[in-house]
């Protein structure tokens, strides 16, 4: 930036111009000048602006600028929250979540959930699933995790899909699992090539099974490595190679697989 704009962009800032302040916010960040970030956002205080309250409550949470401080960061997250900001009340969720302060969590995400905002439907989910201050209720976890893969959460379709596959529902499993295999998340990619494997909720298919075996082992995950290797090993779908085959497992030892 110009020097010549800087110092237009102080005075106007100086003044009370907020466009000002929200240009010099973005100019000190992306040149890492983190204090003077921070004491250019401390002017959002004087304006009732929800972008500007979350501004301030990301730096006091992260430190930016200024020492951490969660307090300061859930008092700003939430005149954000007020204001109408449903993803500032998300945050203050996860602090009141870390304070295990759940109830209060809870007002934020049930706003978050009327309106759609899928972060805070998955949190309350695992909330719900883990029973972390509230009633432990799996069902209405589900009922939120169906609502956030509804939604578009390629992240809710796995976790969804465990559940289910865990619950023995394996129809339910997979159609979830193929979901996320098709917009290439690769703990379901695993997991589609282990239903065809064992034909669960489709049929057993070993050819298919290899195939998704392969796309994992491509991008390296290891379970999908091993069980190519032990398809390999044995001639399932394909012939014999036990150079390939010890070579794969090595792969999968090498990223992280225990037999």
């Amino acid at each position: 930036m110009e020097k010549s704009e800087l110092n237009r962009l102080q005075d106007l800032a100086s003044v009370g111009n907020l466009n000002a302040i929200n240009k010099l916010v973005e100019y000190y960040l992306s040149i890492n000048d983190y204090q003077n970030a921070f004491l250019t956002a401390s002017r959002y205080e004087f304006f009732s602006d929800a972008q500007g309250y979350k501004t301030l409550g990301y730096f006091y949470q992260k430190g930016v600028g200024t020492p951490a401080d969660l307090e300061k960061a859930k008092h700003y997250y939430k005149k954000s929250f007020e204001l109408g900001d449903v993803a500032s009340g998300y945050n203050a969720a996860l602090i009141e979540v870390k304070n295990k302060s759940y109830q209060n969590a809870l007002i934020y995400l049930t706003s978050g959930i009327e309106n759609d905002h899928v972060p805070s439907i998955r949190l309350l989910a695992n909330l719900y699933l883990n029973g972390d201050g509230l009633l432990e209720d799996k069902n209405v976890a589900i009922s939120l995790l169906e609502k956030a893969v509804e939604l578009g959460d390629f992240k809710s379709i796995t976790q969804l899909a465990k559940i289910y596959y865990v619950d023995k529902e394996y129809s339910k499993a997979f159609e979830l699992f193929k979901k996320g295999a098709d917009i290439e998340d690769i703990d379901s990619i695993y997991h589609v090539g282990l239903c065809y494997a064992k034909g669960l909720g489709v049929r057993q298919d070993f050819s298919l099974a290899f195939k998704y075996y392969e796309i994992g082992a491509k991008q390296m995950e290891p379970k999908c490595l091993y069980n190519l290797s032990l398809y390999y090993r044995s001639g399932i779908a394909v012939p014999k190679n036990e150079e390939l085959a010890n070579k794969l497992e090595e792969q999968a030892i090498q990223h992280g697989f225990k037999k």
